[in-house]
Formats: C-alpha cells, structure tokens, sequence
C-alpha cells in the first residue's frame, strides 16, 4: 500500500471516528464520512464495503485484544489447583483487572465507541459478552470447589450472572461519563472491593 492509500485510509478512519463519536453507528452518514475525508465514495468501498465494516475496523483490534486477554486470565485461573483458586481468587485478579482498565484508557476511543455509540452493530453486546464468559467462570469455580470438598453455597446461574452484569457494566461506568482514568483507578478499586465482600457472603465464606 502506498503512501496516498494510507494517506487516504487515515482520511476515512479518522472521519468516521469524528463520526461515530459524534451521532452514533445508526445516525452516522456515510456521505458526511466521505466528504469529511475529502475522498470519493469509490475510494472509501475500495477500502469498506460498507460503514459498519468501518466501525468494526476502529473497533475490533481494541474489543479484540481485551477479551482475548479476559480469557487468557480466566483460564490461568481455571488451570489452578483447587487450593489456590480458593486462596487466591480474590488476590489473583487484582493485576488483570488493573491491565484491563489501563488497556481501555489506552484504546479509550474505541470503547467510546463500542460502549456508547454501536448500538445496531455486533458490538452493542460486547460488554454482555464479557459478563458470559465471567458468568461461566464463576460457575466453573463453584463446581470445582465443591467437588474439593469446599462449602460452598449453591447459587443460582441467574444471580450470577445479575452479580457479573453489574460489575461489568459498573466498570465500564468510567467510559461513559469520561472519567480521568487516576478517579477511575479508584472507582473501580471501590466497586471490586464491593463485590468482593459480596461474593464472600454470598460463597458462604464469611
């Protein structure tokens, strides 16, 4: 690719951006992309065969990279002795989950993007798809524990996964009103403190 076409990539990147910021995936025109970037609209198909396809290309890396690490850490932890999942269940998260909320600072428009404006796209359920995996996870652990020989409490697969949507959406809170990512370290300190103690009393281990 030469530098007129990465020239004229970053055009219609940068304008759709601006775009999908601004109106959101379903109000955002492709016209108005096209003549911000000051291309034509066969320049622009010759890079996407059509706006949601630009969406996912300013999103996906960034969706992407967060959830294939959310599973990478959900699967070290699954891979560990009963004995420690018990132990370190709380401690063990502590480092993923400040990654994660650096790695969104870093990629902070495209969660803009995927958490406030992709509704009409794949991605309006991202955040629902991460609560799945935290859901199956939490299950996976209990079954684990009580096959060790644990106590603990049975709990329903819907509470678990109310417990997880409000986590995850609690912390995803950070990107919605903007917040400056040293108040978000704290914030989201807080609610895993919360939920913690939560889980403990619900696990029947306090």
């Amino acid at each position: 690719m030469g530098n007129n076409d990465l020239n004229t990539l970053q055009k219609i990147m940068t304008m759709g951006k601006k775009e999908f910021l601004e109106k959101g995936y379903k109000d955002a025109s492709l016209r108005n992309i096209v003549k911000q970037a000051g291309v034509t609209t066969g320049a622009f198909y010759g890079y996407y065969s059509d706006k949601e396809a630009l969406f996912h290309a300013l999103v996906s890396p960034a969706a992407e990279g967060l959830r294939e690490y959310f599973v990478k850490t959900q699967q070290g932890f699954a891979d560990l002795p009963t004995e420690q999942k018990i132990s370190q269940m709380h401690s063990y998260t502590e480092e993923p989950m400040r990654y994660l909320l650096s790695y969104i600072y870093e990629h902070f428009d495209a969660f803009k993007l995927i958490v406030c404006r992709s509704d009409g796209t794949d991605y309006a359920h991202y955040v629902d798809s991460l609560v799945e995996i935290e859901t199956k996870s939490t299950q996976e652990f209990i079954k684990a524990a009580k096959k060790a020989g644990y106590q603990i409490n049975e709990i329903k697969p819907e509470l678990i996964h109310i417990l997880s949507s409000a986590y995850f959406y609690g912390v995803f809170e950070v990107v919605i009103h903007d917040m400056p990512k040293e108040d978000a370290d704290q914030y989201v300190a807080d609610i895993t403190a919360f939920h913690r103690a939560g889980w403990d009393k619900i696990f029947g281990l306090i």
